[in-house]
């Protein structure tokens, strides 16, 4: 990355959806909390599926030094192929920053830590298995390698019995929790930036969750199991933290 002077503008990029307002909810509310804070001149947003759109962002910034963060949670497709692209990052000059996604960051693995001592209640983790859904990609195979990184460097720092991945599009697929977990008492944490689409409706469904049963807050019984869900990750204030900690390095 290359040394700023001064304060420097933020470009937070997302992926949105067309489908589900609530998917870029957590990047523009990253994007306020940051402009409160006021480490960065400017704060803007651009999304791959909404408005503003990434493909237009450069040209709606003046400032020439711009740092240029993708707030996703894996290196992949869109962040190593389609935003370059769209940017044509190989054309910007040298006070134009773009960095790894958030969710490569090594305090990653902490939050996924924190979420899940926040479910715990009393249970004893030793006896609890941990699952993480990811969302999983058939175009780029690397972008479940970042999620498997934290579960290895949890497995050294945590006490769970099992910390496992489940997956969105990949094997092994969320629906088989069941015969993928090894306690019990289960707690899913998912490795996602909002409760939109895939949190929200898509993990309950396949979990065996019923539509209009709360999802967080409460100990479900599924399939002979206690099993409890956590809120999205990026939904953690300490997500903030973390942005910053990549922009100030």
């Amino acid at each position: 990355m290359k040394i700023m002077t001064g304060k420097m503008t933020l470009l937070l990029l997302g992926h949105g959806s067309s489908k589900h307002p609530e998917s870029s909810r957590s990047v523009r509310l990253h994007a306020e909390i940051l402009r409160q804070r006021g480490c960065f001149s400017e704060v803007h947003i651009a999304f791959l599926k909404e408005d503003p759109l990434v493909k237009n962002a450069l040209g709606l910034i003046e400032s020439e030094e711009i740092l240029i963060i993708p707030d996703f949670l894996a290196e992949g497709y869109f962040t190593q192929q389609a935003i370059p692209e769209m940017l044509a990052l190989d054309s910007l000059p040298e006070t134009v920053s773009y960095c790894d996604p958030v969710g490569t960051h090594p305090m990653i693995a902490e939050l996924i830590d924190q979420s899940a001592q926040g479910e715990l209640g009393d249970w004893d983790p030793f006896q609890v298995s941990l699952l993480l859904v990811g969302h999983g990609s058939t175009r780029n195979s690397q972008s479940k390698q970042t999620m498997i990184d934290h579960i290895t460097e949890l497995k050294k720092t945590t006490p769970f019995a099992q910390i496992s991945d489940v997956w969105l599009e990949e094997a092994p697929f969320v629906r088989e929790w069941a015969s993928v977990a090894t306690q019990k008492k289960i707690i899913v944490v998912p490795f996602l930036l909002s409760d939109g689409q895939h949190g929200g409706w898509d993990i309950p469904k396949m979990i065996g969750l019923a539509r209009d049963m709360p999802t967080h807050g409460v100990t479900h019984e599924v399939k002979g199991r206690k099993l409890r869900i956590s809120p999205a990750l990026g939904t953690s204030s300490k997500w903030v933290e973390i942005i910053e900690c990549i922009a100030l390095r």
